[in-house]
């Protein structure tokens, strides 16, 4: 083989590892960004409603460092409520309680963050 044969395909065999190399760059990224949404995660829970058979009240959350925005869509036809458990760092702990009317949905703010337990029940109780 000629000097004129190799080059290109010298060339073509960089440029095929140049290539196999970002993705690695871009899966570091991937998992980097990743850990921060575990971090970071949402949550939700769901209960069943007593009539209409088979339908549930759903609620989600995420770990916020500073507040926590709950949201819910009740599809009973009971009123519910979301009971939320904060824990200080003294590791006393307090409940924040928000009552879900039937067939609503909607968000609720606090301005606590990281809760360490919710509830769904069909009567206030922690609160």
């Amino acid at each position: 083989m000629t000097y004129s044969k190799l080059a290109p395909a010298a060339a073509g065999l960089a440029a095929a590892l140049a290539l196999l190399a970002v993705p690695s760059a871009a899966s570091a990224a991937t998992a980097q960004s990743t850990a921060q949404a575990q971090s970071l995660s949402v949550h939700r829970a769901s209960a069943s409603c007593t009539s209409p058979r088979g339908q549930k009240i759903n609620v989600s959350w995420g770990d916020g460092n500073v507040s926590t925005t709950v949201y819910f869509n009740n599809h009973c036809n009971q009123k519910r409520w979301i009971e939320l458990k904060f824990v200080k760092q003294n590791h006393d702990y307090f409940w924040k309680c928000v009552p879900v009317n039937p067939r609503t949905s909607g968000k609720k703010k606090f301005d606590n963050s990281n809760p360490d337990k919710v509830v769904l029940t069909k009567k206030k109780t922690n609160c």
